[in-house]
């Protein structure tokens, strides 16, 4: 395959999407910076046919509408490796829609991979080696010009998911799971349109903010606040301008002296120290935070702590037999949810209850699973 073509120009663009859709099969990838961005941003696309790779710049090219139309089109085939980041980014901002998607990281879960990243499962089913550098990974992809190494790295990352995918199409009809992959497929398109916004508010997911009392969690709404109005003013991730332990180690010592506290750079404290003391003091001064009341859940009874450790022995056994992370043989809410209750096991088998539990689940195992839980009956 020849060296990877970077595409900065419109029109280059477009003469390349013509080409593009006329394939079958079509690898992409995405770098992102959003290590370094207030909200991170796609700053390269990758994309690949069986014939050449492409280096899409959506920071230069202002019309990506034919990317969405590739995604969309069911008929041309989309690998990518672990995908639904990649399709959450893509809705996110842009509103394309995914389908056609065949994702290479779940193909090797189902071929009895733990831990499946690109360069492993290159290695271990086409034994091809990729460069992989951390320095690159972990890198600003916003900044122009890219390096030779870097485009080099970013290529790498397309060159040789066709061919990986042909190989796990054999090697999933083989094993009967290429019907069991295809759903899981369907549901990482899904995934990507539905974008669910995350419940209560922000500064209570802080970790380490369920030890604080009201009025302490009054002084970190009000840093967490900060924080976020100076990270997006400098457009920096939230966690560069002040670590969650530094919040959470102020609401529970707010008397601390700045130049005191764990975490807190001396830059920071002078450039920002009279606005975090000001937070501080309108926090302690505040009414303390009330903390939305969470329903309260009976501890399982003894028999329903033994009918789940019977039921988690089942799909532990099942995934030996098959060779198998056991958690693809069924998932581990819908096993609580019949230990607790067995009658609630034929909601689960029906298929009407939407849920985690995968129609190929059903097929497979929920036969079985109705025998394991009669017999604990």
């Amino acid at each position: 395959m020849s060296q990877p073509t970077f595409i900065t120009q419109q029109s280059q663009w477009d003469r390349v999407a013509r080409e593009l859709a006329g394939q079958g099969e079509l690898s992409i990838d995405t770098e992102a910076n959003s290590m370094y961005a207030y909200r991170g941003r796609i700053c390269l696309i990758q994309l690949a046919s069986a014939e050449a790779i492409y280096l899409l710049d959506p920071l230069a090219v202002g019309d990506l509408s034919a990317l969405g139309e590739l995604l969309a089109d069911p008929t041309l085939v989309k690998v990518m490796h672990g995908s639904d980041y990649d399709i959450r980014c893509f809705y996110r901002e842009y509103g394309f829609e995914i389908s056609g998607l065949f994702d290479t990281e779940t193909c090797a879960r189902f071929c009895g991979m733990v831990g499946p990243n690109l360069a492993a499962v290159l290695h271990t089913f086409l034994e091809v080696d990729i460069p992989k550098s951390r320095k690159l990974q972990r890198s600003n992809w916003a900044i122009r010009p890219l390096s030779g190494e870097a485009m080099a790295y970013a290529a790498a990352d397309v060159q040789y998911l066709i061919p990986l995918a042909e190989r796990f199409r054999t090697l999933l009809a083989e094993s009967g799971r290429l019907e069991w992959v295809a759903e899981e497929f369907g549901r990482l398109e899904a995934a990507g349109r539905k974008m669910p916004e995350p419940s209560g508010p922000a500064f209570l997911r802080v970790k380490g903010s369920d030890r604080l009392d009201g009025q302490q969690l009054a002084v970190l709404k009000e840093l967490f606040e900060l924080r976020e109005a100076e990270a997006e003013r400098i457009d920096s991730p939230p966690y560069r301008v002040m670590g969650n332990d530094v919040l959470v180690y102020l609401a529970q010592q707010p008397m601390t002296p700045l130049a005191e506290t764990p975490g807190l750079s001396p830059r920071l404290a002078q450039r920002l120290g009279s606005r975090i003391q000001a937070g501080i003091q309108k926090g302690l001064r505040g009414p303390g935070v009330q903390r939305p009341a969470r329903p309260r859940r009976q501890p399982p009874s003894k028999a329903a702590q033994g009918r789940l450790q019977g039921l988690k022995q089942w799909r532990a056994d099942m995934g030996a037999a098959l060779g198998l992370d056991p958690a693809l043989v069924w998932p581990a809410a819908s096993l609580e949810r019949v230990a607790l209750e067995p009658a609630s096991l034929a909601g689960e088998l029906d298929g009407e209850q939407v849920g985690e539990v995968r129609d190929w689940q059903r097929r497979e195992f929920g036969g079985e699973l109705g025998g394991v839980v009669a017999e604990m009956s």
